[in-house]
């Protein structure tokens, strides 16, 4: 093995990477996002090349360049014959729509449909991960717009290299490492000219700010990887203190206090209070200042999954501190934090504007709870006729949007030859106007409708509808099972 001018050996590198996550380099087969820049290009000859693994290249032709853009793909689609790997590319009639459609800026809507299709493959293939080419310089760049944006210490900590399914084994080679492989190998590449426009801010950064800061502060890139440690650091005092002021709710035995209302006792049996811990008050007021608000939303965090805090959520916080027994403080994300007594309990809220995302990679692990119903992986019991809902796992793809059902989404039912709008199933279902409200829908990122929840059970068992395409047929299939949290069929 050749010896690289360099400071890492970037085959043992990625090789030592996959081995401390536990990702066999033999036998499973992985998925690898190709750009045709120099960091993929590296990555995938050493996943191909030196390491021998069954790969699979997974290329997007956004088309922003015209024949750039095309020349790109030609040069991958060389690569992966010349080694017989698989190339998976996105569509080019399919893309342009994608990319040109929608609101919000072209960066954004590209990061979720490059999502949506690198998971889309790993499914199909069924394979292990997705490897990702990030390497220190885009670290450095993560972690540095974190701060420009006023993120919390905790926040700091920058990439995981694993992130289920996301590997990134590149996370400690420099640029520079990467051009220097590349050259000793003889790795063909194509460079993206539109990185070298300050058009984003990251370009930004990178082209204009940086090169100032080589200049003024030669070890800047040092101490900015340095904050990634002191954020690790942060999150895990956080996380002690938060324990420390919070208590499972198996431990509390009257979370329904005797000033709950009726209905929000019901609510608590229907699966509206399906979060795990309750923040104690007295405790948590003893903190100082400073720690409340950190400790209060990280507590929503741990269990909700929710990052984007907004100010005015934020300020809501405080709302807390002087919320009287039986009220609650609203947020926008479809839960609340209901004070009962001596302690504040996180719930599913009933407004409508519910939207959770869902990683299915990781239902393998443990079941999750998303709009009050359950989520987990299991095999197609034909048996279960009712209070249940079974999809077809490889019909789907690995991360899922739940959300309040919204004019215009169409479905077509599990038996019917055509499509129709989830309003008019839910008037065929005889659903209340109320509980229509309430009804959920499971959407791909492109807004596919592959299932109906219903709020409540019909008398007919009934937990809501799936679509033709996710019908299972053969018993033992892998299926996502949709449940309420009280059915234990």
């Amino acid at each position: 093995m050749n010896k690289y001018a360099s400071k890492h050996n970037l085959v043992d590198l990625v090789s030592a990477g996959m081995d401390e996550c536990g990702l066999p380099a033999k036998g499973a087969r992985y998925i690898a996002a190709i750009s045709g820049g120099v960091d993929s290009m590296v990555l995938l000859w050493i996943l191909a090349r030196a390491l021998k693994m069954r790969v699979v290249a997974a290329h997007i032709n956004y088309g922003k360049r015209g024949a750039e853009s095309d020349a790109d793909e030609e040069l991958v689609r060389l690569f992966c014959s010349e080694n017989n790997i698989p190339l998976e590319v996105l569509d080019r009639a399919d893309a342009d729509g994608k990319w040109n459609a929608g609101s919000g800026n072209f960066q954004n809507r590209a990061r979720i449909i490059r999502r949506e299709f690198l998971l889309s493959v790993k499914n199909r293939y069924d394979a292990r991960a997705i490897f990702l080419a990030h390497h220190k310089n885009d670290q450095i760049e993560t972690i540095f717009q974190k701060l420009l944006r006023g993120a919390a210490p905790e926040k700091w900590t920058g990439m995981k290299r694993f992130d289920p399914p996301w590997m990134r084994p590149l996370l400690e080679a420099s640029k520079d490492e990467l051009n220097q492989f590349a050259r000793e190998q003889v790795i063909r590449y194509r460079t993206d000219r539109s990185n070298l426009e300050s058009n984003y801010s990251r370009n930004m950064l990178r082209n204009d700010v940086f090169p100032l800061f080589d200049q003024a502060y030669p070890a800047w890139e040092k101490h900015i990887m340095g904050l990634s440690r002191i954020g690790h650091i942060h999150a895990a005092m956080l996380d002690y203190i938060t324990g420390e002021v919070t208590v499972s709710r198996a431990d509390k035995s009257n979370v329904a206090s005797s000033d709950t209302s009726p209905e929000e006792k019901t609510d608590q049996m229907d699966g509206n209070y399906p979060f795990l811990t309750v923040l104690k008050r007295t405790e948590w007021l003893s903190l100082s200042t400073e720690l409340q608000l950190p400790v209060a939303r990280n507590w929503i965090e741990k269990q909700t999954g929710y990052t984007g805090w907004s100010k005015g959520e934020v300020v809501r916080l405080e709302d807390l501190k002087k919320l009287q027994t039986g009220k609650g403080v609203y947020f926008d994300e479809g839960f609340f934090v209901q004070r009962d007594r001596e302690y504040y309990v996180l719930a599913k809220s009933r407004v409508t504007g519910v939207r959770h995302e869902l990683s299915l990679d990781r239902l393998s692990h443990k079941p999750m709870i998303a709009g009050g119903f359950i989520f987990a992986e299991n095999r197609y019991d034909p048996s279960l006729k009712t209070g249940v809902l079974q999809l077809n796992r490889q019909a789907l793809t690995d991360t899922l949007l739940l959300r309040s059902w919204e004019k215009g989404d169409r479905i077509q039912p599990m038996g019917m030859a055509g499509t129709q709008s989830v309003a008019d199933l839910l008037t065929n279902r005889k659903i209340s106007s109320a509980q229509k409200n309430e009804s959920l829908v499971l959407v791909s990122f492109e807004g596919k409708v592959h299932a109906v929840i219903f709020p409540h059970c019909l008398d007919s068992g009934e937990v809501g509808t799936i679509a033709e395409h996710t019908r299972c047929h053969t018993e033992g299939q892998r299926v996502l099972l949709i449940k309420k949290p009280d059915h234990f069929s």
